[in-house]
């Protein structure tokens, strides 16, 4: 039970204890408990509040942040892309200045290059006068040399052709006196220009039918200038006809023809020109006898010559010429043919003999009765005088 302060005992263990402590006890715990539970709900409320509070700070912190951020990304965004306008008009700017300093560079080098042709050009034409002057020098020299060369050539060209035409104007005269040992063939004057030889032809009566004047060329060109030189002389020999012997015949003519009334020939068609026109001559003066309309001879030949009757005749006899010279040379070749083999088949035999009287020799038969024989026969006397003939 309890006493009079609260005391009470257990009825159980017996124990006893003050119920006001007790509940004391118990209510302080439980106030305790309440207080504990209210301070921890309390500092809970206060911990989410400030924790929400917190967070919200934090978050709109964080928005300042992001805001700030996203700015600071704009301006550098605003900034690379400055940077990147910047840098390219540093690179523009840079082969701006690349482009002028080598636009400065080819401005001046085509300065130097222009001066330069300049001071080139100007030393050119100094040199080039200078060169001008000396070839000017040179080639008059070169004219003075050439005319002295041309001069000697001429001259030896002269002298050469004189030798030549002396020769040939021999030969023809040598020709016409065996032809016509009786016709006057006499030599003009040494050194007299122009004709060579003066052919006087006798008519049956004794007198001078006619005279055929003949010039004799030995020169590699045609020269015109020829014939109004023998026309010149013939006038003053009393000449009816005029002939050039030349080796070179005038353009277009390869034959026996005539060039202003002068006859032009090779020196191998003398021998029937000059018999054609001694005939023409002696029968134009047989007719000047028996006709005296005609004036002269020279205009009775030529009006012969110049008729078909004598071009007939004489391209028969032309023709028949060069077919018997050109017959005779085929005739030459083929017999020096035959000559050259029937030598060559004497050598063969020549050899084929000595070789065996060689053989002979060295087999001990050189007392033998045929060498005798052999040595005495006529063969090889002959074949001895054909060697001799072939040397």
């Amino acid at each position: 039970m309890s006493d009079e302060e609260g005391s009470v005992t257990c009825p159980h263990c017996g124990e006893e204890f003050n119920v006001t402590d007790r509940l004391r006890a118990h209510i302080e715990a439980e106030v305790r408990i309440e207080l504990h539970e209210s301070i921890h709900a309390e500092a809970e409320e206060m911990f989410a509040k400030r924790l929400a509070s917190e967070q919200e700070e934090e978050t709109e912190q964080r928005e300042v942040l992001e805001k700030k951020i996203r700015k600071q990304r704009d301006v550098l965004k605003g900034l690379r892309k400055d940077k990147i306008e910047l840098d390219d008009l540093k690179e523009n700017r840079e082969i701006e200045i690349e482009e002028a300093k080598a636009e400065a560079a080819r401005q001046a080098k085509r300065q130097f290059n222009q001066e330069l042709d300049e001071r080139i050009n100007e030393r050119l034409k100094e040199e080039t006068a200078d060169k001008e002057l000396k070839i000017g020098k040179l080639q008059l020299q070169l004219e003075r040399q050439n005319s002295k060369i041309e001069e000697l050539e001429e001259q030896r060209t002269a002298s050469h052709g004189e030798l030549e035409g002396e020769a040939l104007e021999l030969a023809v005269e040598d020709t016409l006196r065996n032809l016509f040992p009786r016709d006057g063939v006499n030599e003009v004057k040494r050194g007299a220009y122009g004709a060579d030889i003066e052919h006087s032809v006798p008519s049956p009566s004794g007198t001078v039918a006619g005279k055929i004047l003949w010039e004799c060329k030995k020169h590699k060109r045609w020269n015109d200038g020829w014939v109004a030189t023998i026309r010149k002389n013939a006038i003053e020999y009393g000449a009816d006809t005029m002939v050039i012997v030349t080796s070179t015949m005038p353009d277009g003519m390869e034959s026996f023809g005539m060039v202003d009334d002068v006859f032009v020939c090779r020196y191998h068609e003398v021998r029937v020109v000059s018999a054609l026109l001694r005939h023409a001559i002696l029968r134009a003066s047989g007719e000047r006898v028996r006709e005296q309309h005609m004036t002269t001879i020279q205009e009775r030949v030529s009006e012969y010559v110049s008729g078909p009757e004598f071009a007939m005749v004489m391209r028969g006899v032309m023709q028949a010429y060069e077919e018997f010279e050109d017959d005779l040379r085929k005739e030459e070749q083929y017999m020096k043919r035959r000559w050259t083999a029937r030598r060559r088949y004497l050598r063969s035999i020549i050899d084929s003999v000595t070789s065996m009287m060689g053989r002979l020799d060295h087999l001990g038969a050189g007392d033998f009765e045929v060498m005798d024989e052999i040595d005495g026969s006529a063969p090889t006397g002959f074949l001895v005088i054909e060697i001799e003939e072939e040397e």
